[in-house]
């Protein structure tokens, strides 16, 4: 079968790669229709994602079709349409009883989280979804079922990127009047802004730094004000537009940086890129950090006093002039973490039937997967005011 396939910092290529096969009698085999690339992905791309070896197929947003099943199974037979959140969850361990599914005991014998689909060695070691066809462990746990009167295009941002930006909004306690700054425009910034919205938000500041971008959360989300960080603070640009109080909830739905740019940061990608070994006798985790606290710091500044700060976006590495002097000053909690995903899909798909919620319109770009190395690219370089990629591994050409 074809799937994008990791070779290392900065190349990845669409590769011919033996067909997964069933492991265990509770998987099934799912033939996947449609799959999406993510910023996390591009963090794997770009040499951010630490323990992903050569050969790695990546991807963890996808939906399907189940074209095997194992023994055990008892949901699913061949021909079900089935929609697979990207954390893997046994559903019997004491997180997963405890609805704390990206950290499951058993998933990942690896890393100190659950596993997920496509991000390398840390998370499992599962092949991702940017393929023809997937292996899902613990297949009756977590894949749901996707009625006929919905497309893959709205269905497959379940996946990830709704559950995410609802589950952030969620967790931090946005309620009616809450002023609420998102900071980042991609996918699960304008998702946040949107169930910021559908929560009650009075005021929904968003922040990037490409002007098409902030142009489309205004697009789709009505009412949203923006702010580009090329131009203006956003720490004092929201203590300013608040009158000096403060955003009651910040969200960071940016993470450490898909494209570097701090030297030291950008100098240590490099030498990924190269192949320069690390130095001696320092085990990967301990090795410079390769991500930026720019946004946080931004974020911590335009916060009020008691408020919120949210972590949508994925850190993976550890940092450096973290301001953890001012979040005890201002008394700010914090949420983060890998999203529960399982926790809220059903309830977001009853939303997205009824019309109440939908993330379709965030789709700016569906190709084949043959077009994928495209994909990244337009996506990994903001060109064509791409926002979302979606590729279709069984289509040979896309309308």
């Amino acid at each position: 079968m074809k799937a994008v396939v990791y070779e290392k910092p900065y190349e990845i290529t669409l590769a011919e790669v033996p067909d997964p096969e069933l492991t265990d009698p509770r998987e099934i085999i799912v033939k996947v229709t449609s799959t999406c690339i993510c910023g996390s992905d591009l963090h794997i791309v770009h040499g951010l994602t630490a323990h992903v070896p050569k050969g790695t197929i990546i991807g963890h947003e996808f939906m399907g079709i189940v074209e095997e099943v194992g023994k055990d199974v008892k949901k699913w037979k061949r021909g079900d349409r089935v929609l697979v959140p990207f954390p893997i969850s046994c559903g019997e361990c004491d997180m997963c009883k405890a609805g704390l599914w990206p950290h499951c005991i058993r998933s990942n014998d690896k890393g100190e989280m659950g596993a997920a689909y496509g991000h390398g060695e840390s998370y499992g070691g599962f092949a991702g979804g940017q393929a023809e066809y997937v292996r899902v462990p613990y297949a009756d746990v977590s894949p749901i079922r996707v009625p006929d009167e919905l497309t893959d295009e709205q269905a497959i941002l379940l996946t990830d990127v709704v559950p995410t930006a609802y589950w952030i909004v969620d967790v931090c306690g946005v309620k009616p009047g809450d002023t609420v700054a998102v900071f980042g425009c991609g996918p699960v910034g304008l998702m946040v802004q949107r169930c910021a919205i559908f929560k009650g938000a009075k005021r929904v500041i968003a922040v990037d730094q490409l002007p098409y971008r902030l142009e489309y959360a205004k697009k789709i989300n009505p009412g949203v004000e923006g702010i580009n960080f090329l131009e203006n603070d956003p720490g004092e640009m929201i203590q300013e537009m608040t009158k000096g109080r403060g955003a009651d909830v910040v969200i960071d739905a940016v993470g450490l940086e898909a494209e570097p740019t701090n030297p030291l940061i950008s100098a240590t990608i490099l030498m990924k890129r190269m192949g320069v070994p690390p130095l001696p006798g320092l085990r990967p985790e301990d090795q410079p950090a390769v991500a930026s606290v720019s946004a946080i710091n931004w974020e911590v500044e335009a916060i009020r006093h008691g408020g919120t700060l949210g972590l949508a976006g994925v850190y993976g590495a550890k940092m450096n002039s973290f301001p953890i002097g001012d979040i005890f000053a201002k008394g700010i909690t914090i949420k983060g973490g890998q999203a529960l995903v399982q926790s809220y899909l059903d309830e977001l798909m009853q939303y997205v039937i009824e019309g109440k919620l939908r993330a379709d319109d965030i789709i700016t770009h569906v190709m084949t997967l043959d077009d994928a190395m495209d994909g990244y690219r337009i996506f990994g370089r903001r060109e064509d005011d791409c926002v979302k990629v979606i590729l279709k591994p069984h289509q040979t050409k896309v309308h």
